[in-house]
Parts: structure tokens; sequence; C-alpha cells
């Protein structure tokens, strides 16, 4: 090989490893493959991006009109029986749509449900702030029930589909729906302040202001790309639903998981409605009591940053649980012992736990099940959040009529011996494999993690 040749091939090695960040490459397949590995990677960085602003986005429109919607309800002749029935057929059709709603969309098109649901809740909301009787209100809430189901756990699915496409271990997937969580939190507090400012003016308007976070969202929504697999096609659609259904019930460890996830939202939601009655009671000025809920979702933000900080990396589920359950049901028994101008504050820890609850206990729901049915089994967790906050927040507010600290009473005696059921069906688990691998608990629940992580993710 003359000298002239042998320059010109080290020019070309030394163009090669340029063009591949300092690598070193052999031939123009191997250089293909990294230019492919680093393309892919920034396709999954920039869609997991989108999925977060979207679901942000269709997380908060209702935000606008949350604290103003009661005063128009009235305002077109609807007393509290008749807002009570229109919120029941809006609760009844999410229940009979929700399951089968997650089934079809693992099984046929994640993304186009995504953004018919996103796109489709906008529109009613517009047509909702030109509600002007009870009908067209039932008419709206039964729109919203119909496009709400369709996007129910789609954001999740896709969300950890993104997120271990990118990082197998499934690290990255917890810590940035910790992140998304927090960030709804700011972002609802910030749109709830607008909204009271809008309300001076036009309360009609705060909701149809609801339209534009849920239109965005759609749009980018046409953006989002679904990396996961889809589900199994097991006959027509009833018997496949069902045969998911079953599928993820008969595992135990997602059962448990599906109890916990329920628990923590739950154990935060029904006794909310008792919030500003108490305030009143203990003599809070009306003009103040926004600043009880303003406390509250600025709690929310705190718990879920010190989720996002502390509890995503906290490899045991039971210490995930009991933490937010323990400072729950301090504060919850404290308020009923001591009741006072002092106390009442306390109720901002509600806020506190659900944001912590948010961060720690959907996503190992998540790891438990396979990547297809990702969206069916958030699907039957909404569902089952709701058959208990539906009869809870009615006796709840029933016992709180006698008097308000009897509310939290009933929920302390309801959710409390279920909670300790649920952390030592946790223990439960740890242990049976602490056992079978004859390893201390640390040491189990980090191969169980990484055991999860590998089948879920990889």
């Amino acid at each position: 090989m003359t000298k002239k040749n042998m320059q010109t091939k080290n020019i070309k090695r030394t163009d090669e490893v340029k063009q591949t960040g300092g690598i070193k490459v052999t031939d123009r397949n191997t250089h293909r493959k990294i230019t492919n590995d680093r393309t892919k990677h920034e396709t999954y960085q920039a869609n997991l991006k989108r999925v977060v602003a979207e679901s942000v986005l269709t997380s908060i429109g209702a935000g606008f009109s949350v604290a103003t919607i009661t005063v128009f309800w009235n305002s077109i002749g609807m007393d509290q029986s008749k807002i009570g029935f229109v919120q029941m057929m809006y609760t009844i059709v999410v229940l009979l749509l929700d399951i089968p709603m997650g089934y079809v969309a693992d099984r046929f098109n994640r993304k186009i449900l995504n953004i018919i649901g996103d796109i489709g809740v906008g529109i009613t909301f517009a047509f909702y702030a030109l509600s002007k009787n009870m009908y067209m209100a039932i008419l709206a809430e039964s729109l919203l029930a119909i496009f709400t189901a369709m996007t129910n756990g789609v954001d999740s699915a896709i969300l950890k589909s993104t997120a271990c496409s990118i990082d197998s271990t499934g690290k990255l997937f917890e810590k940035t729906n910790a992140k998304m969580h927090t960030l709804r939190y700011v972002m609802l507090l910030i749109v709830t302040v607008i909204g009271g400012f809008v309300a001076k003016y036009s309360i009609r308007l705060t909701i149809a202001l609801s339209f534009v976070p849920y239109f965005i969202g759609g749009l980018i929504a046409i953006r989002i790309e679904d990396f996961g697999e889809k589900a199994d096609a097991k006959g027509n659609i009833a018997s496949g639903m069902f045969s998911t259904m079953k599928e993820v019930l008969k595992d135990s460890k997602t059962r448990v998981y599906m109890m916990c996830y329920i628990l923590g939202k739950e154990v935060t939601h029904a006794n909310i409605w008792l919030f500003t009655p108490m305030l009143i009671d203990m003599g809070v000025p009306t003009e103040m009591l926004c600043i009880g809920w303003i406390l509250n979702q600025i709690m929310q933000i705190v718990g879920g940053k010190v989720g996002e900080i502390k509890m995503v990396n906290c490899k045991k589920i039971s210490k995930r649980f009991a933490i937010p359950m323990i400072i729950q049901f301090s504060w919850l028994i404290l308020v009923i012992c001591h009741t006072n101008i002092v106390t009442i504050w306390l109720f901002s820890m509600n806020g506190f736990v659900r944001g912590l609850a948010d961060a720690a206990l959907v996503t190992p729901l998540q790891f438990s099940v396979d990547e297809k049915i990702q969206t069916s089994v958030m699907s039957m967790a909404s569902t089952g959040a709701r058959l208990v906050y539906i009869p809870m927040v009615y006796f709840a507010n029933r016992q709180g009529n006698i008097e308000h600290v009897e509310g939290l009473k009933l929920v302390v005696a309801v959710f409390l011996p279920v909670c300790v059921i649920a952390y030592f069906l946790l223990r439960k688990i740890e242990r049976g494999k602490s056992v079978s691998n004859n390893s201390s608990n640390d040491d189990v629940t980090e191969s169980i993690s990484k055991k999860i992580d590998l089948e879920r993710c990889a």
C-alpha cells in the first residue's frame, strides 16, 4: 500500500470517529446503527415531553370554573337536588364506559381515542357554557363523561411505554410521573386563581375557558406516538374486555397495588367537601375561605415535590403506602379530638398527602401488569376509585349534616382498618419473596423491582 493511500485511509477513519461522537467504528453498518439509535433516543425524548404537556393541559381545564360552577348551576335554575342528579348522570356514564373504552384503546388505537377525547372534552365545555337549563347541563355532563372515558388512562400508558423505551429500568418513568403530577398542581393553582378573577365578569366565560387547554392538548396529542404494544385480540370486544379484567385481577400483587392506589386516592377525596363548612363553623370570614383552598393546593405542590425527591427512590412499596397514610390519619384524628380555629388549618395536610400518594402509588400498579393492557388497568383502577368515592362522599356528608366532625369520624372508621390490611398485604408480598430467596427485605424488594423492570419495560 502506498503512502498516499494510507494517508487517505487514516483521514476517512478520523472523519468516522468525529461523526460518531468520538466512538471508533469499523464499518458503515456500525455507524448507521449508532446514528439510528441517536435518532430513536431523540424521538422518544421529544415524545415524552409532548405526553407530559398534553397530560398536564388536559388535567387542569376544569380548574377555571371549579370554584364557581355551583353559582352557574344556581343561575340556570338548579337547586342542590338537581345538581346532585346532574353529577350522578356524569358518574353513571363514566362508570359504564371507563373500562370498555380502556380496553378498546389497548386493543385498537390509544392515540386516536386520546385525540378524540381531548378535543371532545374541550368542545363540550364550550357547549356547557351556553347551557340555559338542567337538560342542557345533563347533556353536557354526559358528553363530558363519554369523552373523558375515551382518554382516561391513555396518558399513563403512553408515558410508561415512552419512558421505558428510553430507560428500561423504569426509573425515568417514575421520576417523570412524579414531576408531571407536581406540574399539574402548579398549573391547577394558576388556572383556579385566573378563573376566580374572570368570574367577576362572567361565570359562563370561566366554563368556556376550559376549552382552551383541552383543545391545545388535543392538538399536541396528534403529534404523540404510541410505542406500546397492542392488546391481543381475544374474540369480540366484550369477551376480550372480560378476559383482560380477569387477567389483571388474578394476580395477587396487582390486586394489592390497585387496592393501595384506590385507598391513596380516595382517603383524601371524600372528606374534602367538609372543609368549607368546618371553616365557617370555626368563624373564618367568608372572604378568607379561599385562602384555605389555596393553601390546600399549595400543599399538593409541596407533597408532589417531596414525593418526586423522596418517595420514588423508596424501593419498599409498603413504605410508600404507609408514610402518606400515617400523615393523613394523624391530622384527621387530631382535628377530630381538638377542633378549633388553629387545628382546622391542618386540613391543608389533605393536599400534602394527595401529592405524596399520586407520586408514589400509581407506578407500582403499572409495573405489575403487561404493557399491552396499561390503559385497561388504569381504567379499572379509576372505576374502583369512583365506586369507593360515591358512597363515601354521600355518607360522610350525610353524617356531616348532623355535625361536621362526624363526617371525619366516618372517614377514619372506614378507611383506617382497610389501610392497615392493605399495609400488611404489602408486607406479606415482600416477606414472601424474602423467604423464597433467602435474602433481606431490602435485597428482595430490589430484586422484585428489577424483575418487574425487565419484564415490563425491556
